[in-house]
């Protein structure tokens, strides 16, 4: 059978560590073409990790034109994600999206249409997802270890100064251009795995926001997010990028059920006679020893376990963990934040898609 040719867009960090080294590690294809607008960094990146005989481009259209490129990768900044991503749906590409699928909801709205008229396949990347001990804790949920959640809560509190500035692993973070916005780049990996969890959707968002840790990010740097999900529960989210210190927070996945607790990576259940909380199930420390595909990089995560997925999706052989209209619901959620910090009001959320 011959190789899924992989393109793919952008030539930063997260597309060179993450998608070209991920690929580069299953057999089952070959990565044809970069595309980036620098295209020094570009090449540089290929010959680096050993993709030398990839074609780099400047020109987007060309790229796309490629007829033995079967799949793309999109991994430019956030607020480009959704123009390349439909771009490349409509050159007849399959799709896997760096999280967040886009920056807003109508950008959203228009992928999920995109992806029904196409047919094709589309992954809206999750990394989280990929990591077995998170995998473990939504099907402990799902299985009723916990039983009914009746409150959830996930963060991303950062320390972001190796990404912030000119001179950093990722300077368009802070272009006063289009700066990423913590509460979409960040806080798009607990919600995520927080609504992949509990399968459901967020209905209504209140929102505070503040900018007073992080000067090298022209806009806010800290979120605060409390949410009613579709299910019942209630819900809080933070997203920060300005620590300067430990964060000890129960991480991405944090649900408080009627039979007991996922926290810290943990189950925990409360004694019937003594009401002491115990640990029923450490997940960290069931898979101390799973390391992911790709290592020695800035951001040691499940990059290739992602790209191996996208591959069994287009050869028929798995579903998207993340759909298109996963990511949408994601979007969704944290765009109506971004409003109801801007106005100081609860939004709803519209899942309609």
């Amino acid at each position: 059978m011959d190789r899924i040719g992989i393109g793919i867009l952008g030539g930063g960090g997260v597309a060179a560590e993450g998608h070209l080294r991920g690929y580069l590690m299953d057999s089952r294809c070959a990565v044809r073409a970069l595309w980036d607008v620098d295209e020094a960094k570009a090449r540089a990146q290929a010959q680096r990790l050993g993709a030398a005989d990839a074609a780099i481009y400047t020109s987007l259209d060309e790229f796309l034109r490629r007829e033995d490129i079967q799949a793309v990768s999109v991994c430019t900044p956030d607020h480009l994600h959704g123009e390349h991503a439909h771009a490349a749906l409509r050159a007849g590409k399959h799709v896997l999206c760096e999280k967040p699928m886009t920056t807003r909801r109508a950008d959203a709205a228009r992928l999920v249409q995109a992806v029904r008229e196409t047919g094709l396949v589309f992954v809206a990347g999750q990394i989280v997802h990929h990591d077995p001990y998170h995998q473990a804790m939504a099907k402990a949920y799902r299985d009723g270890e916990i039983g009914e959640a009746w409150l959830a809560e996930g963060d991303y509190i950062s320390d972001m100064r190796a990404y912030y500035g000119p001179n950093s692993y990722t300077p368009w973070r802070t272009d006063a251009r289009a700066p990423q916005d913590i509460l979409l780049g960040g806080g798009c990996h607990p919600l995520g795995v927080l609504l992949w969890a509990m399968q459901t959707t967020v209905k209504q968002v209140f929102a505070y926001a503040n900018h007073k840790a992080e000067p090298t990010l022209p806009i806010d740097d800290c979120y605060v997010v409390s949410m009613v999900f579709e299910n019942g529960a209630l819900g809080k989210l933070i997203a920060a990028s300005g620590s300067r210190g430990a964060a000890p927070t129960g991480g991405r996945l944090v649900i408080y059920g009627t039979k007991g607790t996922l926290w810290g990576g943990r189950l925990y259940r409360n004694d019937a006679q003594t009401h002491r909380s115990e640990v029923v199930r450490d997940f960290k420390e069931e898979f101390k020893d799973h390391k992911p595909k790709v290592q020695g990089t800035l951001q040691v995560q499940y990059w290739g376990e992602q790209c191996s997925h996208f591959l069994d999706c287009i050869e028929g052989r798995a579903e998207p963990l993340t759909s298109v209209v996963d990511g949408a619901r994601v979007v969704a959620a944290l765009d109506a934040a971004i409003e109801s910090a801007r106005t100081n009001r609860p939004v709803d959320v519209d899942n309609d898609f």
